[in-house]
């Protein structure tokens, strides 16, 4: 009976330290994760901004005729939605700013799907989906691969090295060096 024991406990330590190389694994690939759908995203985006963009007329005609955005008036709507596609898109992908971009396109994207009565129960349900995805990155920030790691890995930096210079300079006022 102990030897069984002993087997269990030996198969369960292998078993979770196999476990454990799995998670740090999956953990290591979050941050490329985590890029990946900011671009594809970004992506979607973006190319609705630069369909607006390419032909404004039939765009601010769009928004006229067929979205039917609330409060606004439709050539306004038509640069609002065509600035938050194409500058929310450029933020998220390199992730800057990367809440608020996302934050931005997740209205938009309530909004597109609110404002146009005519879309798919299949074209709903990805607006849902991109939906989900741009509250993932409102709630987690955009990850360890963008610009607000970056930045807020340097200012951390500048701020533990203005703590070690003001610290030298406290030491050597007090013992008058």
């Amino acid at each position: 009976m102990t030897q069984t024991t002993g087997s269990l406990a030996i198969a369960f330590d292998r078993a979770s330290q196999v476990y454990g190389r799995i998670v740090g694994i999956l953990e290591a690939l979050l941050p490329l994760f985590d890029l990946s759908v900011r671009l594809y995203l970004a992506h979607i985006f973006w190319k609705g901004g630069m369909v607006k963009l390419s032909s404004w007329m039939s765009t601010v005609m769009l928004f006229t005729m067929v979205y039917d955005v609330p409060v606004l008036p439709p050539e306004i709507a038509a640069y609002l939605a065509t600035t938050v596609e194409l500058g929310g898109s450029f933020l998220l992908a390199i992730g800057l700013a990367g809440r608020w971009a996302a934050l931005s396109l997740f209205g938009l994207n309530i909004v597109a799907v609110l404002s146009y009565g005519q879309l798919s129960e299949a074209a709903i349900q990805e607006a849902f989906y991109w939906g989900i995805l741009f509250l993932y990155f409102v709630l987690h920030g955009p990850g360890l691969i963008s610009v607000d790691a970056l930045l807020r890995r340097l200012i951390r930096r500048k701020q533990e090295s203005g703590t070690v210079d003001s610290a030298s300079t406290t030491t050597r006022a007090f013992h008058g060096a």
